[in-house]
């Protein structure tokens, strides 16, 4: 039981570091996006690779996830560079379905659909982590440093610029700011956190595959960021919280297994309904 307890936990610090990354973007800088999962799985795919081919472990891993991420991030910053709105959701749509399908084709690269298997584990000071508490220690530093980073960040003039650009972009403009960087900027940022997150769930799992990374995981990751409320850090998490443990209490539930998943769905979309009627703008409203 306290295994189980654990291990949600761990799920909560990785998909808390992932809707934190999409919080930053749509969230402070007013730029909504659906590729935040092909981020995150391009991240993991990096990390699995560079730990397995190139043999520079967990910490090397991380570099390379966070590399990948902010280079990836670019491809839907383009986009943003012309478009807005609906027109930017369809744009970041078509780069999660391009990136999806790179990830169940290229066999040879990411081992199509079968996926990576023995992925290392995490190794500090030639000490493996192995045990859930080990991992939710160092999963839960890690996200508290991202925490406390994005809150540094969102507090800074460029987070006040980022702030500005979802307000008024045309103000800013105004003013003689360069909106295209400040968005670029913000993708990276973003893309950059994704590979993190991405990286943190290959080496907890040690098994990548495609659909860990499709369309409905980024759905989810945006479902986090609205329930929690956007632009306010602590309401990702919170939105984490609720939607990764809500669903796994229905496992105590007398049902059987053939029942508990069309069940586990039912309640994810009444929580969202419910959300939608009860609280509108999430849990926690920006000031």
């Amino acid at each position: 039981m306290a295994e189980y307890i654990i291990s949600i936990l761990i799920s909560i610090t990785i998909f808390g570091v992932l809707a934190l990354s999409l919080d930053l973007l749509i969230g402070y800088t007013g730029l909504f996006s659906i590729a935040q999962a092909a981020l995150f799985g391009a991240g993991a795919y990096a990390s699995a690779l560079a730990a397995q081919s190139l043999g520079i472990g967990f910490w090397g891993g991380i570099g390379a996830a966070m590399a990948s991420g902010a280079l990836l991030s670019t491809l839907v910053a383009i986009p943003s560079l012309r478009v807005s709105g609906d027109y930017l959701v369809l744009a970041s749509f078509g780069v999660q379905v391009v990136l999806s399908g790179l990830f169940l084709n290229l066999d040879d690269l990411t081992g199509g659909s079968g996926g990576l298997r023995a992925i290392p584990r995490p190794e500090i000071l030639g000490h493996l982590i192995s045990g859930g508490e080990e991992y939710l220690a160092l999963y839960g530093t890690i996200a508290l440093a991202v925490f406390l980073a994005l809150r540094h960040i969102t507090r800074s003039p460029f987070g006040l610029l980022l702030q500005a650009v979802r307000e008024d972009e045309v103000m800013l403009q105004a003013l003689g700011k360069n909106v295209v960087a400040i968005k670029v900027k913000a993708f990276v940022l973003s893309g950059t956190i994704a590979g993190l997150a991405g990286s943190l769930y290959a080496h907890y799992f040690t098994f990548v595959s495609p659909e860990s990374f499709d369309v409905h995981v980024s759905i989810f990751v945006l479902s986090m960021v609205l329930i929690g409320g956007m632009g306010t850090l602590w309401g990702p998490v919170i939105g984490t919280a609720v939607l990764i443990a809500l669903p796994e209490a229905l496992r105590f539930l007398p049902f059987s297994s053939s029942t508990l998943g069309p069940l586990r769905q039912i309640v994810y979309g009444m929580v969202l309904i419910g959300f939608c009627f009860a609280r509108p703008r999430g849990l926690f409203v920006r000031s």
